[in-house]
């Protein structure tokens, strides 16, 4: 796991970026949400780069703007894409606040062969998280590029549908999965199969 793109990149190498949910840059990694507890952010990239994939992540220590940072994920990006690294083996997935961050991303990387996966990113009308996503409907949705996925849990009151983004662009492949787990917006706290075993199928190319 690096916290930025590795001075020595293997063009070889499947590559991911993680982008995690605002909790953190809120309370920092030890403290635990009174409904989710603790956002497990080290076990979950552990997870990732456990499975094959060179991950590069950093848990944000303090508020982000969203736009500012999906600005450095896309240098980022373009800098593994320099080094010789195909856009299809480069994914880009966050949570929550972090799916918004990759969306961010892919409105501005346009890259139809990268990959992306948005875990409960798409705000629900009429709550807080919905009007950033509103926003970006207006101002983004119709640059989005790349392989999109959404992820989400039916029960989830905070995160919901992609689809309308997704019908605002001309996105080579997209596809939405809604579980069932019960778990709502907290699913995505910890490194749970449910959502890791899609994901990764994604980024490597496949349909999950």
């Amino acid at each position: 796991v690096h916290s930025d793109v590795p001075e020595a990149v293997d063009p070889s190498r499947r590559h991911l970026f993680y982008a995690h949910g605002a909790w953190i840059e809120q309370n920092g990694l030890e403290r635990g949400h009174p409904s989710h507890g603790v956002y497990q952010y080290q076990a979950i990239v552990r997870t990732l780069a456990e499975r094959g994939f060179v991950v590069i992540s950093e848990a944000r220590r303090t508020v982000v703007d969203e736009k500012v940072y999906a600005g450095k994920v896309a240098k980022q990006v373009r800098r593994l894409i320099a080094a010789g690294v195909p856009p299809s083996q480069i994914s880009v997935i966050g949570h929550s606040k972090g799916g918004n961050i990759a969306l961010i991303a892919a409105s501005e990387l346009k890259e139809e062969k990268l990959n992306f996966a948005i875990m409960a990113g798409c705000g629900r009308r009429g709550s807080g998280f919905g009007r950033g996503f509103e926003r970006f409907l207006e101002e983004r949705a119709a640059h989005l590029r790349g392989r999109i996925l959404s992820i989400y849990d039916a029960s989830d009151r905070v995160a919901g549908s992609c689809r309308e983004a997704f019908e605002r662009a001309a996105i080579a492949e997209s596809r939405e999965l809604v579980l069932e787990t019960g778990r709502g917006h907290a699913l995505f706290w910890s490194p749970r199969a449910v959502w890791i075993d899609p994901v990764l199928e994604w980024a490597a190319g496949g349909i999950p």
